[in-house]
């Protein structure tokens, strides 16, 4: 696949890997909607990547909310006339260990890295079948088999992100040519782990370049980096005695967590 002259909405454009995905896509010669919560940076960012290659527009958008959702992908769609590749990052990561369990800060993380999915694919959805083709990408984590102390808010968000994309992906190619990719980071420097770093971590815009590489091969599923994929698919196959007896300060070592937008 080929980014030339596609339709490319992303999600969680002003930060992290939404952003870095922005700058590299507008050498590619892409139509680009991009869509965050800080409009001013919106319009920063679209001033600088626009270029006589790349058409950009913008407009605030809170994932949170299912009109604004509505509203980004019916703004792309009038200006544009389809959608033909969608890149949601936009998420949130909120520490919530057992000392301070707190339910808001569940249905936070719920409404904005699942919910927020979610309604930009009851919006997309619809446009691609009657395409007949699309790809929609969306950003869970490398850690989505089991629990990592600590993360629980964050980690539930996303394990129900890659569940659902898994139960999307064969009925979508199948049925309306419509490619469901998901994306499994490990460790990215973006702001959101400040305080949380973690040793090998990439940067955003080498994260960047492996998500638009993978896209472009057709991968149905993009985890990276591969220093830390095997170690935690390792872990995923380790009996519950085993993993529930690893000191919690080891388990919550490299890879874990990812983090997207500020």
């Amino acid at each position: 696949m080929e980014f030339d002259g596609k339709v490319v909405l992303i999600s969680g454009a002003t930060g992290g890997m939404g952003e870095e995905i922005a700058k590299l896509l507008s050498e590619e010669g892409c139509k680009l909607a991009l869509f965050a919560r800080r409009g001013e940076k919106l319009r920063k960012i679209s001033d600088k990547i626009s270029n006589a290659k790349t058409e950009c527009i913008y407009k605030e958008c809170d994932v949170k909310n299912r009109d604004d959702v509505k509203e980004a992908v019916e703004f792309t769609y009038k200006k544009f006339g389809g959608v033909d590749i969608a890149i949601l990052t936009a998420g949130v990561l909120i520490p919530n260990p057992i000392e301070t369990f707190d339910s808001s800060i569940i249905k936070n993380s719920m409404e904005i890295n699942f919910l927020g999915n979610v309604y930009f694919l009851e919006y997309l959805l619809p446009i691609m079948k009657s395409q007949k083709s699309g790809t929609i990408a969306v950003t869970s984590t490398l850690p989505d088999k089991r629990g990592v102390p600590g993360w629980g808010a964050y980690g539930a968000s996303k394990a129900a992100v890659s569940w659902l994309m898994e139960s999307l992906r064969a009925e979508a190619k199948q049925k309306y040519n419509v490619n469901i990719i998901t994306i499994k980071p490990g460790s990215v420097e973006t702001p959101m782990i400040e305080g949380y770093h973690r040793q090998g971590a990439l940067q955003p815009e080498e994260a960047a370049e492996i998500i638009i590489k993978g896209i472009k091969n057709g991968k149905k599923i993009i985890q990276f980096p591969l220093f830390q994929v095997l170690p935690v698919r390792i872990t995923d196959m380790f009996p519950v005695f085993v993993y529930d007896s690893i000191p919690i300060e080891q388990q919550k070592g490299d890879g874990y967590p990812i983090v997207e937008e500020k």
